[in-house]
């Protein structure tokens, strides 16, 4: 080795050591920072009230939650920070759930999110509030909207749309909504309720009413399987996983046995936001369980949250799950 290179190899490793520990500290928080998964929790204790909704509170609700989620000070960039690369004709659509017209994603948080879409410039008419069908919607409250005049609102069995696009969801063939696929940005609206079969129905299992064909999606042994491994493989198809913005799990009120119908058992008077449908889900199956044990009911970890978080949809470990809550 020569004189030059050796200094030069002794001035890197004194560099090395100087910088060591910073670096070493810097890798340690961006590792740390990938690993977390935020949600928001808003509370209010009259969101509620003789099993109404209260439109002003909801909307309260909905707003404190986005604008503490996004760390920003007005609706407008609140929503606008969610929208990645929002372009003047890109289509928003809110994926409710609507097959309990007893428990459905209520219209009045909706309704809060639509406010919050067009605060961030989304027109109107690019804003599609939707199911699996118009009636199941108007049922619940929705009023349907097919024209080029307003929020539209309607199911995906309406005249022109349907399902098109084939994909493989595990050993099963699926079409998807055409909602869904012309959609540029999703925001799932899920309902606090458990679910007979595969434990809950939430943000991940919404999305049953985005295909041609759920009843295929539960398995052959339907106890045995829990709709596991299709509802985390249907949420890795690039239409859900890239598209999905947020989600909204309306947890007003709730249901913590006999769903996805029944009436409604609890009041919750709660509204939970996150991106990662992994941890919102989690996080709705702890509320759940909590609610069964104090009616002396057990409830393990349903089968396809395990299985989504092993596909690197998103966190499943409570220490990795960071929760803010917040009274509106």
């Amino acid at each position: 080795m020569d004189r030059r290179k050796f200094i030069k190899d002794i001035s890197l490793i004194g560099l090395g050591l100087t910088l060591g520990p910073a670096l070493l500290d810097l890798s340690r928080h961006r590792s740390s920072a990938q690993n977390i998964s935020k949600l928001v929790i808003v509370r209010h204790p009259k969101a509620v009230e003789n099993m109404k909704i209260n439109s002003e509170t909801a909307k309260k609700m909905v707003d404190k939650g986005i604008m503490q989620f996004t760390g920003k000070e007005n609706l407008r960039d609140a929503w606008a920070s969610i929208l990645r690369s929002l372009s003047p004709n890109d289509v928003v659509s809110i994926k409710v759930n609507c097959i309990n017209s007893s428990l459905p994603s209520h219209p009045e948080v909706v309704n809060a999110i639509v406010a919050g879409l067009i605060a961030a410039g989304v027109k109107e008419n690019n804003i599609i509030i939707w199911d699996k069908t118009s009636r199941e919607l108007a049922r619940c409250g929705y009023k349907i909207n097919t024209s080029d005049v307003g929020v539209r609102c309607f199911g995906s069995d309406e005249s022109g749309w349907g399902y098109d696009k084939q994909v493989r969801v595990a050993d099963k063939n699926i079409r998807l909504s055409k909602i869904l696929t012309v959609s540029d940005h999703i925001i799932n609206v899920p309902v606090l309720k458990n679910h007979n079969l595969c434990g809950v129905t939430l943000g991940m299992k919404n999305h049953y009413g985005s295909v041609d064909n759920p009843g295929s999606l539960h398995g052959s042994i339907f106890r045995f399987m829990q709709c596991d491994p299709y509802i985390a493989e249907l949420n890795n198809v690039p239409e859900i996983r890239d598209k999905t913005r947020l989600i909204v799990l309306d947890g007003l009120i709730g249901a913590y046995q006999s769903g996805p119908g029944g009436r409604p058992q609890f009041v919750f008077n709660s509204i939970i936001l996150g991106q990662d449908p992994v941890a919102v889900d989690y996080k709705g199956w702890e509320i759940i369980k909590a609610e069964r044990q104090q009616h002396g009911m057990g409830m393990s970890q349903p089968k396809h949250i395990k299985t989504a978080a092993k596909l690197g949809l998103g966190i499943n470990d409570p220490d990795s799950i960071r929760t803010e809550t917040v009274d509106a």
